[in-house]
């Protein structure tokens, strides 16, 4: 069964906007989701307010404070938690991300040694949030080094992928988009809980449609664009995006 935080539920209220990128953020602004039941204590009750205060304070235009306030200190929480375990730690939004990390880890030469366990994910949305802040106040190195950080946690989390992917957009690292809209298209196919799993394929498709665009490929573009309409026939971006390659081919036309 699928459990949504308070967290989620919250983020999932309003959208937040990325001028600095060339795709639109999503429609659903970065959505964390609360670990399991049986692997929640209290302790992460109190660190999910943490988060819950640090969106808050993101929203009223201030990421500095949102970062050094509250991701920074969730992710120091969980870091000493685990400080003196050696394991791999992984996390995840249910359980067929959690059943595929367990799996990998039991077929890898290392993990099996070391061993490997499903944490709260709460330690890799704060890695997540504390990168959006960092987008927002445009230290992208930074921003990066806490994306695939959240990602180290949860390589298979295609909303982590997507906002990786749209952090090269803004990059204009056109290959770098591109290869991890196709892992963040992946990971939603095969690990995105249902309640997401369209939002998140169409924001995968709506950045490798952005990446053609910008190459110049708009056959492909608009394929990806109208597979986005296939899923939500009312996606605004996709609709936008499809009305701009119409524009383009006009305008070419009108110059033969």
């Amino acid at each position: 069964m699928i459990r949504f935080s308070k967290l989620s539920l919250l983020l999932s209220a309003a959208a937040f906007t990325l001028s600095a990128f060339g795709q639109p953020a999503p429609a659903s602004p970065p959505a964390a989701e609360a670990a399991p039941a049986a692997v929640r204590n209290p302790e992460d009750v109190a660190l999910e307010q943490q988060l819950v205060q640090g969106v808050g304070l993101m929203r009223s235009g201030r990421p500095v404070q949102a970062i050094t306030d509250h991701f920074d200190k969730v992710i120091a929480a969980f870091e000493l938690r685990f400080k003196d375990d050696s394991r791999k730690f992984y996390t995840a939004r249910w359980h067929m991300d959690s059943l595929a990390y367990m799996l990998e880890a039991a077929t890898s030469r290392e993990e099996p040694k070391r061993g490997a366990v499903v944490v709260s994910s709460l330690w890799s949305d704060a890695w997540y949030l504390k990168g959006y802040a960092l987008v927002e106040l445009r230290r992208i190195g930074e921003a990066k080094s806490a994306l695939e950080s959240a990602l180290v946690l949860a390589p298979r989390n295609s909303q982590y992928l997507g906002e990786l992917g749209n952090l090269y957009l803004g990059m204009r690292d056109w290959p770098s988009a591109f290869a991890t809209f196709e892992k963040a298209e992946a990971a939603a196919r095969e690990f995105s809980p249902p309640e997401v799993k369209n939002a998140e394929l169409s924001r995968a498709w709506r950045g490798m449609g952005y990446v053609y665009i910008e190459q110049n490929r708009l056959d492909e573009a608009e394929k990806m664009y109208l597979q986005c309409l296939d899923l939500d026939r009312n996606d605004q971006r996709a609709k936008g995006q499809l009305n701009y390659i119409a524009s383009v081919r006009a305008k070419r036309a009108s110059t033969l």
